[in-house]
């Protein structure tokens, strides 16, 4: 009988780690589809589509720069950095987890900009982004970069 309950418990608990495992994968899965409509959206130009993607008290910390906050900064930023001559973004998501209705992912980023002399350059970094689930979606609050 201690056998049978022991293996019982054995298989509820790998069961509960695949679940997480799954779910993990699934969040991350959505975080990478969600990087890739940030990625259409900022590669159209569509600074506007991009501060959708935000939640209305979401930030951006730009390297070197001072925060960025709320729905109208973020835009202006984006149509900024844009208007600058940035595009060809791609955005790849290493890991992604979530805990309720809060998450965090990080992975790379690579896109083409100005460099010196009006050629062009690619840049690229790491990226880390903290989310939250508001109204069944998935918003940025926080998002980081190098």
């Amino acid at each position: 009988m201690k056998i049978l309950r022991n293996a019982c418990v054995l298989i509820a608990v790998s069961s509960l780690a695949m679940g997480a495992a799954a779910q993990a994968q699934d969040f991350k899965n959505t975080v990478q589809s969600a990087a890739s409509k940030w990625d259409e959206a900022f590669n159209k130009g569509d600074a506007e589509q991009l501060a959708k993607m935000y939640g209305p008290k979401g930030a951006l910390l730009p390297p070197g720069s001072p925060a960025v906050a709320g729905d109208s900064n973020i835009q202006q930023f984006w149509k900024t950095t844009i208007g600058k001559g940035f595009g060809q973004h791609k955005v790849t998501v290493q890991q992604a987890e979530t805990k309720g209705d809060m998450g965090y992912a990080y992975g790379r980023w690579q896109a083409i900009g100005p460099g010196e002399g009006g050629a062009k350059k690619q840049y690229e970094g790491n990226w880390s982004n903290v989310l939250e689930r508001q109204g069944g979606e998935w918003k940025t609050v926080l998002h980081a970069w190098n």
